[in-house]
């Protein structure tokens, strides 16, 4: 019951607060102007795991396949579609024929696109990628029941939570992953991971997506959820003057929730602060600790620049910077908290 009270009272909050501070003067479009563009010739593991994700989140998605994909040239997919998904587990046929296609995903990427690879092969397809994913990445064959999340210090568990792992990332990608096979994180092994491509964003990730979402339990979705709107979010860097405001509830919601773990991480972190200093903690650990709350102080900083947070809830853009200075500042936490405890 006071589960269900503490849920319904932040709701009235964070409905109270957009009513009383107003919209602000910049709007980002909803998720139902985005348009998704996903590359199969089949369902991953029998599951359109991908497309159920969409639709549960009311956004619009186009099915092609790689014989479909050569009669359209880049500029096509420019001006048509805000991201491109490629889908785990397919028929040779499918890397045969998106490997020659590689240079035109990436011209589109360039452009300011996203592109989320989901590149985890050596499954019931039986197909193998061919070629390099842009920027030279490769994915290497390595199974793992365990892939850990590092922003939240979580674990994904599957059958096969991955397939493999990525090798050549640029200096610039961002690890989301590790596998982590006997339970302790491999850092050598990043499975999931992003980085900027010209003016866009590629998303790489050797995790059965397609597979675990469909038949391992709601941590799989609520995770996909977050890497989609994350991967949306980078997509509405550049804000059109006069767009409608985004009104959905899980936009509203997921802003919210990270603005109440960032604040509440925040205060936290400032009390632990000062009983670490006090207490001599080594400069090194202090010195750690003060890098994560400064990264997540700036990324709070990017989420304010359109205005007050608070106000902008409903907003897909802030999602990004939001989130992230949340898991920084829990970060934070942490590594204070764990010095800490070997006192």
């Amino acid at each position: 019951m006071k589960k269900v009270l503490s849920a319904a009272l932040s709701l009235l909050i964070l409905f109270s607060l957009v009513a009383v501070l107003g919209p602000p003067s910049v709007s980002a479009k909803p998720l139902t102007n985005y348009n998704v563009l996903i590359l199969k010739n089949s369902d991953a593991w029998g599951s359109p795991s991908v497309e159920n994700t969409l639709t549960n989140m009311s956004i619009p998605y186009d099915v092609m396949t790689s014989t479909e994909l050569q009669n359209k040239t880049a500029q096509d997919l420019i001006g048509a579609y805000d991201m491109i998904i490629i889908v785990s587990d397919q028929g040779q046929q499918f890397y045969n024929e998106i490997g020659p296609q590689m240079g035109k995903l990436e011209e589109y990427v360039k452009a300011g696109k996203v592109l989320e690879i989901h590149a985890a092969n050596w499954g019931w397809g039986g197909g193998l990628w061919t070629t390099p994913l842009p920027g030279g990445v490769e994915i290497k064959k390595s199974y793992s029941n365990h892939d850990y999340v590092l922003a939240n210090n979580t674990t994904l568990t599957s059958s096969y939570a991955s397939h493999g792992y990525f090798v050549g990332l640029p200096a610039n990608a961002e690890i989301i992953t590790v596998q982590a096979p006997t339970g302790t994180p491999d850092n050598t092994r990043p499975s999931t991971a992003t980085y900027t491509f010209g003016n866009g964003r590629v998303f790489v990730t050797g995790l059965t997506i397609e597979f675990s979402v469909a038949r391992k339990g709601p941590e799989w979705e609520s995770f996909y959820r977050e890497i989609i709107m994350d991967n949306l979010g980078y997509s509405s860097i550049v804000l059109p003057p006069k767009a409608p405001v985004q009104r959905g509830i899980d936009v509203m919601l997921f802003n919210f929730y990270y603005y109440i773990q960032y604040h509440r991480a925040l205060d936290e972190y400032n009390v632990l602060y000062t009983e670490a200093v006090e207490g001599g903690m080594d400069n090194e650990t202090l010195g750690i600790a003060q890098i994560q709350n400064s990264t997540a102080a700036e990324y709070y900083a990017n989420a304010s620049q359109y205005g007050p947070v608070v106000s902008n809830f409903p907003r897909i853009y802030i999602f990004i910077d939001l989130r992230k200075a949340a898991l920084h500042q829990k970060q934070a936490v942490g590594v204070l908290e764990e010095a800490m405890a070997d006192w």
